[in-house]
């Protein structure tokens, strides 16, 4: 039987998509005959402890002052007591950079199987996500000038590399992910694994009269249509430029209220640069999944702004309740939504000029919010991609294939 050891920053994973990953990971690996083990670093345990819950063992460590990922030696020393090498392990891990904790996981048990997930690239936040510029800097043979526009790239992109080297495996959660794996990391076919993000079904069916009670409780005016934007609330989610797009956006068509659903890191810049929409911008902060569910279930529209995501967990929650989406086509946001097919896309363009973004943000708002019928469609087609490429079960048979040829 195979042992699954998920190796998680867990301080972070409380409120972005790993956390989410993982407890989809979690319910597909319970389906299966493998034994589960959560190595939870940076958890809110004072001191090392290992329990089990529902089934799944838990490594718990606290957190130690300083990137958890220099702690590598620690890790590893209470790895070595508490499990013994064998060809049946898989240690899956999920947080870039962990360059030195991959290679010493590797020295300590070579027995066992290493999977590295990539839920981000490092190269994402300099480039904000502009894979054309990352293709143009991994081909140009005069590095120099590229470590004056980005000086601390170089390191972290060669880092990575080597991290992607020293595992066995390596998941892409994206067709364009695994495009730059082969044709920019250098990655041999053999060594990806192609596997999108699944999640369980919890849509049901909700009446108008149901909904509009729910919208009522939940304060917002019948006559307003919902623009749900949910996660991390933070510049390269593309919330400046949503609110900006707006802006213009009311002039036209005014009844309608933002709902921002998630973490803000910088509430007082965001409200003053809200301005004169602020009044319609209700701000949720980070709430339980049920409540954000709420929010979906009362949304005229979704947005995805982000100028990158890997299989973003907020868009496939979107698709699965049937939303018309306003969806960048930031890197790998357009793997997931097609323009006229299950969204809405405003091209981002030229990242030193937002406006071109705004403006397009604008025109796809507009598009949605003065046609039923575009959103009807656009909403029973996202549905059926979500059917189709990111129910559970597609995610668990992908596990299943890697687990099977490790």
């Amino acid at each position: 039987m195979k042992n699954v050891y998920i190796i998680d920053e867990y301080a972070s994973s409380k409120i972005n998509g790993i956390g989410a990953y993982i407890r989809e990971l979690i319910h597909c690996l319970q389906e299966m005959e493998v034994n589960i083990c959560r190595v939870d670093c940076c958890h809110d345990t004072a001191t090392f402890k290992i329990e089990t819950r529902d089934g799944v063992r838990q490594m718990q460590f606290p957190a130690i002052p300083g990137f958890w990922g220099q702690h590598h030696a620690i890790i590893d020393k209470f790895l070595r007591l508490y499990i013994n090498d064998s060809q049946d392990n898989i240690f899956l891990f999920h947080h870039t950079p962990c360059e030195f904790l991959v290679k010493t996981v590797k020295d300590s048990f070579p027995l066992s199987r290493l999977v590295f997930v990539i839920h981000d690239m490092t190269w994402t936040g300099d480039m904000l996500g502009d894979k054309t510029e990352l293709e143009r800097f991994a081909a140009v043979e005069n590095r120099e000038l590229f470590e004056k526009e980005y000086p601390e790239l170089l390191p972290r992109f060669n880092e990575e590399k080597r991290m992607y080297e020293a595992v066995h495996r390596i998941v892409a959660l994206t067709a364009e992910t695994v495009d730059l794996l082969q044709n920019v990391y250098g990655t041999s076919d053999e060594k990806i694994s192609f596997i999108p993000n699944g999640l369980r079904d919890i849509c049901c069916e909700f009446s108008e009269k149901e909904r509009n009670r729910l919208k009522s409780s939940l304060f917002v005016p019948l006559h307003e249509k919902v623009i749900v934007f949910a996660g991390r609330v933070k510049n390269v989610k593309g919330i400046y430029q949503v609110i900006n797009g707006l802006k213009k956006a009311v002039k036209t068509e005014p009844d309608f209220r933002l709902v921002v659903a998630g973490t803000v890191f910088e509430m007082k810049k965001l409200m003053e640069h809200a301005g004169g929409i602020a009044a319609k911008i209700t701000f949720t902060g980070q709430i339980p999944k049920d409540k954000l569910h709420e929010w979906y279930r009362i949304a005229d529209i979704g947005v995805l702004a982000s100028y990158w995501e890997q299989c973003s967990y907020t868009g496939i929650e979107m698709m699965m309740y049937g939303l018309p989406v306003v969806a960048s086509d930031g890197f790998c946001v357009g793997d997931m939504f097609k323009n006229d097919e299950n969204a809405k896309i405003a091209r981002i363009g030229d990242r030193s000029h937002p406006e071109e973004f705004e403006n397009n943000l604008t025109e796809a708002f507009l598009e949605l919010l003065q046609s039923d019928e575009l959103c009807r469609t656009l909403g029973e087609n996202g549905r059926k991609v979500y059917e189709s490429r990111y129910q559970i079960n597609y995610m668990k048979e992908g596990y299943q294939m890697l687990f099977n040829s490790l």
